[in-house]
């Protein structure tokens, strides 16, 4: 092998050589250290504390509202972590430590092994909401606050984001529940409201037209009644609970 003994041609080589060096990047600092941790140890691997918020953010749905920044002070990519300013924060704690305290009593509860119980998790209530109200209660709610015309609309606008999901109770049976509390309430006309609302996605649904006859005979209209009971028996024969109903009716 040539050996190169040319003062010129080393000074190539060392300045090729610092040229190369100079274009390697230099390591990313290494991140802070972890500090204030008062729910969860102190020594807890980065890689599954990270895994474990990332977990309230998508048991919570709160991506599109900050992510990490629903709790914690700052905004992606520079956060506060061990900052407490948000009360979220706080509360986040608590119902952590809530949730331990509930799973570490099931086992008497239910007389079941530790290992058998099922553990309580963010999602167990929240199921992909910040607020985990159920959804009958978020329709009576807005109902009595703003009237069922909007209380219609918000179930529409919470249907088209959340159908499909774990978040809320769209089935057939969910809006017939939230209105038979308003018939017995004497509340006919919202019943109905809900009842018709629940038709529009259940057309076929003979447990709502049943409900529907009920709303009519409480609001004295005996004719719609008798009208609505038919429907639920044409949907379903077996339909008992509507058959005594329109017998009653035609007497």
């Amino acid at each position: 092998m040539r050996r190169v003994s040319s003062p010129f041609a080393m000074f190539g080589l060392m300045l090729m050589a610092a040229g190369a060096a100079a274009q390697t990047p230099a390591a990313p600092p290494p991140p802070p250290p972890l500090t204030n941790l008062q729910v969860y140890p102190k020594d807890i691997p980065r890689p599954e504390l990270i895994a474990t918020m990332q977990g309230f953010v998508q048991a919570l749905g709160v991506q599109q509202q900050g992510g990490c920044g629903f709790c914690h002070v700052g905004t992606a990519p520079q956060f506060d972590f061990a900052s407490d300013a948000k009360p979220a924060k706080t509360v986040a704690r608590k119902m952590i430590l809530m949730a331990r305290d509930i799973t570490a009593k099931l086992p008497e509860v239910t007389g079941k092994p530790a290992a058998e119980v099922t553990r309580m998790r963010c999602a167990t209530c929240h199921r992909g909401v910040a607020m985990p109200k159920l959804l009958p209660d978020i329709v009576t709610e807005t109902a009595a606050k703003s009237g069922m015309p909007a209380a219609i609309q918000q179930y529409r606008d919470l249907r088209a984001k959340y159908y499909g999901g774990q978040s809320y109770d769209f089935s057939e049976a969910a809006l017939v529940a939230t209105a038979t509390p308003l018939i017995n309430a004497n509340k006919p006309d919202e019943a109905i409201a809900l009842l018709h609302l629940n038709a529009e996605f259940y057309p076929t649904s003979s447990a709502t037209y049943a409900a529907l006859g009920q709303a009519y005979a409480k609001n004295n209209d005996a004719v719609t009644a008798i009208k609505s009971y038919e429907k639920a028996l044409e949907l379903d024969p077996n339909n008992q609970v509507a058959r005594r109903q329109l017998e009653q009716l035609k007497k």
